[in-house]
């Protein structure tokens, strides 16, 4: 019931800001990697996810980018995870995120949001982005979820 509350607040959100005029297209951006997973007492794994964000046009203190982020991560397989059947953590996430630049290509990434698949909760990240021109943006962070932690490598791409 969590995760479906979660959704239809997430999608509510959306619908408003689209109502209201306030989405613009170019804010609008996809991407995906690759992820090295570790869950205690079942080693590590290697995974995917993909990412689609919104950044919005505000800035805090008139340097810091928000945006907010919905995704879905596979961790692969942990060996004995789930009764020994070498399982997959996976599920859709949703975030915020803050951009603090540290230069005209390079950013600092704080992350904090919520994990609604198999490691139910909180997640808090983060980690560096540097811009190869204003469409593409690489990207690698530390994410921890309740369970599962992850150093993330990803591709951005704006519209």
């Amino acid at each position: 019931m969590k995760k479906i509350a979660g959704l239809v607040a997430l999608m509510s959100l959306a619908s408003v800001a689209h109502a209201e005029g306030v989405v613009n297209a170019s804010n609008i951006y996809v991407g995906g990697g690759f992820n090295f997973n570790s869950l205690p007492g079942f080693g590590s794994a290697r995974g995917f996810q993909f990412i689609g964000g919104y950044d919005f046009d505000f800035k805090l203190n008139d340097d810091i980018s928000t945006a907010v982020e919905i995704g879905y991560l596979d961790t692969g397989n942990f060996s004995g995870y789930k009764g020994g059947s070498g399982e997959d953590v996976t599920g859709f996430w949703a975030s915020a995120v803050e951009s603090v630049p540290l230069s005209s290509k390079t950013d600092m990434l704080v992350r904090l949001g919520y994990d609604f698949g198999d490691d139910d909760g909180l997640l808090l990240g983060t980690g560096l982005q540097y811009k190869f021109d204003t469409k593409v943006a690489f990207r690698m962070e530390y994410v921890a979820r309740e369970n599962v932690n992850a150093l993330q490598a990803n591709v951005l791409v704006h519209f």
